[in-house]
């Protein structure tokens, strides 16, 4: 009894904790099932030794690295658009993605991957993987389109070990294509770069006619042990490996994505219940999260 009340004291404390910390959480409701309260005691290590601020947006000047892509810049965006052009930007069977592709809204071309070779990247964009080469902290990198007239509804990614850098490439430079980050609108401008911490809540849109091209890329949190930050970057590489793909040869690609269709499947059964009796399935979901929970406590007592 005392470890399943210990744990509802945890579980109540991370929502409290998601909620405090964005300006507009989400709504209760959502809230209590959603993945972001059940990575806070995973993500309070990389917040507690950062060395740079925890705020939604970061400055550049903590991570100099960078600065390289900053300088060149325009020699990644030529290569970015012969891919769009080429029609070689497109939607993919990554598992984690795979919302983001949904009507075909947004687009991506994978660069890098930690250390998983994706032979495209280096075929299709080799003066941008040369300069992406040189710059060891930044673990992932792709080249990402918001299609005209789309937009990427609020969330939160998962993981608070790395920060998000992304660069506008060939953008609209319109105030009607930004990203919103814990509340606060940033418009996409060639050449202009953002910092942000993914974990708070954001969204990006683009309600022009012209695609939005950029650079996204996670790289490494700096923080105060090596040894916590080696630990998180051996979980990124595990993980990402499942998921990997790459952008011309779909057989080469991570188990998570060879099991994705069933997973896809299952996701798209659930969703069908929503829709046709939303109590039952309220209902089913709870009776289920509850057994989980009451499972793990019989079995620590």
């Amino acid at each position: 009894m005392t470890v399943i009340l210990a744990c509802l004291l945890i579980y109540a404390g991370c929502i409290l904790f998601i909620r405090m910390r964005n300006r507009e959480p989400f709504g209760l409701k959502r809230q209590l099932s959603d993945f972001s309260t059940f990575m806070v005691p995973f993500n309070i290590p990389a917040y507690l030794l950062s060395k740079v601020p925890t705020t939604p947006r970061i400055d550049l000047s903590y991570l100099p690295e960078l600065q390289l892509i900053e300088d060149n810049w325009e020699t990644i965006r030529d290569e970015a658009v012969a891919l769009y052009q080429g029609g070689l930007i497109t939607a993919k069977d990554d598992l984690p993605a795979s919302s983001f592709y949904k009507d075909n809204r947004w687009t991506s071309f994978y660069l890098k991957v930690y250390d998983n070779k994706l032979p495209s990247a280096y075929n299709l964009a080799p003066k941008t993987m040369a300069l992406l080469e040189q710059i060891p902290t930044l673990n992932i990198a792709l080249f990402a389109v918001l299609m005209p007239g789309k937009k990427l509804n609020r969330h939160h990614d998962p993981f608070a070990y790395t920060l998000r850098y992304s660069i506008g490439l060939s953008t609209p430079n319109d105030e009607g294509c930004g990203l919103t980050v814990d509340e606060e609108d940033y418009i996409w401008r060639d050449g202009d770069s953002i910092i942000f911490d993914e974990t708070y809540i954001h969204s990006a849109w683009n309600r022009t006619e012209t695609p939005r091209i950029i650079l996204m890329t996670d790289v490494d949190r700096p923080m105060k042990i090596k040894w916590v930050q080696k630990s998180y970057w051996f979980f990124g590489w595990f993980f990402n490996r499942l998921f990997m793909i790459d952008n011309v040869d779909s057989s080469h690609t991570g188990i998570g994505n060879k099991l994705g269709k069933g997973v896809l499947a299952y996701k798209a059964f659930l969703k069908s219940v929503k829709r046709k009796n939303k109590p039952f399935y309220v209902t089913a979901k709870w009776i289920v999260v509850l057994a989980v929970l009451g499972s793990i406590g019989y079995r620590l007592v």
